[in-house]
């Protein structure tokens, strides 16, 4: 029967730790090194991506509440000046209705007094006219 050799042989050890180490550097330099870095590049970019458009979203944000502050001032102040431009507009109407107005009662009593006066004239030559008229009736009937 064969005997159980349980010592180690160094230059069979010797071998396969050499064999390992090669191994072991092939490996780390064709395969983990490039991996790893491929890896390390993606997750900065992934990351670095997320992290810019958390950062944009952040200054959206901002920019949005700035420019609703804005708009709100701006349709403030357009309301006060719409204010102010309708109250000199109906300053205005009602200085050129009151003009107006006076312009019209001075037109209507000039012509009133117009009226008036050849009414007068009228009536006046209406009874001259009767006069007239009477006088030559009787004129005829006593004739």
């Amino acid at each position: 029967m064969s005997q159980l050799n349980l010592k180690p042989d160094p230059i069979v050890l010797g071998v396969q730790a050499v064999v390992f180490l090669i191994n072991l550097f092939i490996v780390k330099k064709l395969m983990l090194e490039p991996y790893l870095s491929v890896r390390g590049r993606r997750d900065a970019q992934t990351g670095g991506s997320q992290d810019a458009a958390h950062k944009l979203q952040h200054e959206a944000e901002a920019l949005e509440s700035k420019i609703t502050e804005r708009m709100r001032a701006a349709h403030k102040d357009a309301a006060q000046v719409r204010e102010g431009i309708k109250k000199e507009a109906l300053d205005k109407r009602a200085t050129l209705l009151a003009k107006a107005d006076s312009e019209a009662k001075a037109e209507q009593s000039r012509i009133e007094s117009a009226i008036a006066t050849n009414l007068k004239e009228e009536r006046a030559r209406q009874d001259q006219s009767i006069n007239t008229i009477a006088d030559q009736f009787f004129a005829q009937v006593i004739q």
